[in-house]
């Protein structure tokens, strides 16, 4: 028999043993793809180890009901989240790989019609988009591009003549996008269809880094990253910028390279180049949900055609902008989701391998992360509040158990997805909007009330700090009531009985962790004011000054409204500096605008310059500029 010293012993060196061998994997699986492999092998082992010691040996089944109940709850949601960690690790078994070019060609470049859907976005957003549109590398005979407006506007079809493109509209909104999409494909006949969003801008290189796909003929659709040029709300609210990425970025830049290669790239709506055949083979875009994007690429993958995912950033376009749009984006997301598996269920739906039911179902069942995220954030205060036993453990025994659990889970996120993610961020993530998923995920699985099409606003700009109060109250209840449960554990620490100190402690840290990203949760709800009218780019071109040509001057930062401009000294100033300016560019000719503010720092001198109304030509340009050298607002430095 082993004496109680020994035996702590022996489980702490195991434990040490544990934790070494899970870096010392981690390290190698940089190395090698075999290497990755072990390692997602093992740290799946060491996540179902805890999970089966949770299940038999922690649920409190002697503390009452309500005890009971909860903790089948939490360790139902612990088994969900391994479920879900599990078909993410299996996307990830192999990294993702560019797939070759096709070694033949067209015998000519196939006819392509581009659909731009609109509803109300501004002015200002689709003209860059078209101008976008109008500079692809690719025979202008052989292209036609349609806005495709569904809010009837005259001004809209006005722009469309001024430049050059076509404009195309129905009579009322059925079927919202979907029916928009539909109503251009019974007004069109190009072999190749691009759908595009309104504020979507493709780079000059997109068909042509595309179309060679289709050369396979089983090629369905072709779908690239939907990447963002400004900060989201999580960045720019907390002031992190590009000190974390899009919150978006980790599926549409990671993981939809693991679903690339079984054949289920997820259609998101945009950014996309389809064979008109596979459309109407089909029956054309689905109707019947919000989410028509999803419907489509699964019912065309279940036609037997291909799909690919270019890991490429190809288009570039505008972040939903505040917090509280955000939230509502996602609630449409998740419903129409549930909505999508309801009517097309794809462990039934013929032509579906068993790879892509998995990673469908799986897609259907993240939808309710946030009924999970609840339960892991109600359970420690239901205890500090009222002593409902959830999770019956010693401390000793949890970080046995546990701390290699969550070691092997935060090590296989920086292993697969390098910089894209972390766990830390995932759980902010999801807590910031769990309150308002779970009770949507409820909603649509129980009840599938229909849900009125709106369009994400973008291109917000405001003068004024403001909170998203009704998002904010839900996170405001949460920290109090966590709040509460510390001072009452505080006041009654002295009577805590012996066998209560393990939970209690328990709790205590589990109810801390929770409280940094609720009260994150919190700040991400103050909206700072987005002053500028349109998104900054990253520059560097030189250019001269009307108001001192002899000086070597370059632009900075760049927008089609305007830029910032540094020059070396400027001894031959002849012009006024708050006044009219002209900049002489070899790109964009000569652009004319106002200096609307000025700085010194030693011998350099900065301009903030806006634009005059360009010439369609200058504007294409600079568009095109923009375009063609972002790669999303987490990648420019």
């Amino acid at each position: 028999m082993l004496s109680i010293e020994k035996y702590f012993d022996v489980r702490t060196g195991l434990l040490i043993s544990v934790i070494i061998l899970i870096l010392a994997l981690y390290f190698a699986s940089k190395k090698s793809t075999r290497s990755r492999q072990i390692f997602i092998v093992v740290t799946i082992v060491i996540n179902l180890v805890y999970l089966i010691w949770r299940t038999v040996f922690t649920l409190p089944l002697k503390f009452g009901t309500a005890s009971i109940v909860l903790g089948i709850l939490l360790i139902l949601a612990e088994w969900m989240g391994f479920w879900q960690f599990l078909v993410f690790r299996i996307l990830f078994w192999k990294p993702y790989k560019s797939s070759e070019w096709p070694d033949k060609d067209f015998i000519a470049d196939p006819t392509v019609d581009i659909f731009i859907s609109t509803y109300n976005e501004d002015m200002k957003i689709l003209k860059k988009t078209i101008s976008g549109c109008l500079s692809l590398d690719y025979p202008k005979d052989r292209l036609n591009i349609y806005l495709c407006d569904d809010g009837k506007r005259k001004e809209i079809e006005n722009l469309c003549e001024v430049m050059g493109i076509n404009y195309l509209t129905r009579d009322g909104n059925k079927d919202a996008k979907a029916g928009n999409v539909n109503n251009a494909l019974n007004h069109t006949n190009g072999e190749f269809v691009v759908l595009l969003d309104a504020d979507m801008v493709p780079k000059s290189s997109f068909l042509r880094k595309t179309i060679g796909y289709f050369v396979d003929e089983k090629m369905g659709f072709v779908q690239t990253p939907q990447v963002f040029y400004n900060p989201d709300p999580f960045q720019y609210n907390l002031k992190m910028f590009k000190k974390i990425p899009n919150e978006q970025d980790f599926f549409m830049l990671e993981i939809q390279g693991g679903r690339d290669f079984y054949n289920a790239v997820l259609h998101v709506g945009t950014n996309a180049v389809f064979r008109r055949k596979a459309i109407e083979d089909i029956g054309g875009v689905p109707t019947g949900t919000i989410t028509e994007d999803m419907a489509t690429g699964m019912l065309i993958q279940a036609k037997g055609y291909k799909t690919k995912f270019v890991k490429e950033v190809l288009c570039t376009g505008l972040s939903v902008e505040s917090f509280s749009d955000l939230v509502k984006q996602r609630e449409r997301w998740c419903r129409g989701n549930i909505q999508v598996i309801k009517k097309w269920n794809p462990l039934t739906l013929k032509g579906l391998s068993p790879m892509q039911r998995l990673i469908y179902i799986d897609g259907f069942f993240y939808w309710f992360f946030g009924i999970q995220k609840m339960i892991y954030i109600l359970c420690p205060l239901i205890y500090l509040l009222f002593s409902t036993v959830i999770l019956n453990a010693s401390v000793y025994d949890l970080l046995l158990f546990w701390l290699p659990s969550f070691l092997a889970s935060t090590l296989t996120y920086r292993a697969l997805v390098r910089s894209s993610r972390t766990v830390t961020w995932s759980h902010i993530y999801e807590v910031a909007t769990a309150p308002f998923l779970s009770l949507a995920a409820l909603v649509e699985a129980i009840f599938s009330r229909p849900i009125p099409f709106k369009v994400t606003p973008k291109g917000i700009n405001t003068e004024r700090t403001s909170i998203s109060l009704r998002y904010a109250i839900p996170h405001i209840i949460i920290i109090t009531a966590t709040i509460a449960g510390w001072i009452l554990t505080g006041i009654h620490l002295n009577s805590v009985a012996v066998s209560s100190v393990n939970s209690t402690a328990i709790n205590l840290f589990w109810s801390a962790y929770n409280a940094i990203a609720i009260a994150t949760s919190i700040f991400v709800c103050i909206e700072r004011p987005r002053k500028r009218s349109a998104e900054r780019m990253v520059a560097d071109e030189n250019v001269s000054l009307s108001v001192d040509e002899g000086a070597m001057c370059r632009i900075v930062d760049l927008s089609e409204s305007g830029a910032k401009v540094e020059c070396g000294s400027m001894a031959n100033q002849t012009g006024d500096l708050s006044g009219p300016v002209k900049i002489k560019s070899r790109d964009f000719e000569n652009l004319e605008g106002k200096i609307i503010w000025t700085e010194s720092k030693g011998d350099r001198n900065s301009f903030g310059i806006k634009f005059n109304e360009l010439p369609i030509d200058v504007y294409k340009k600079i568009v095109s500029y923009i375009s063609n050298r972002s790669k999303g607002y987490h990648e420019d430095k």
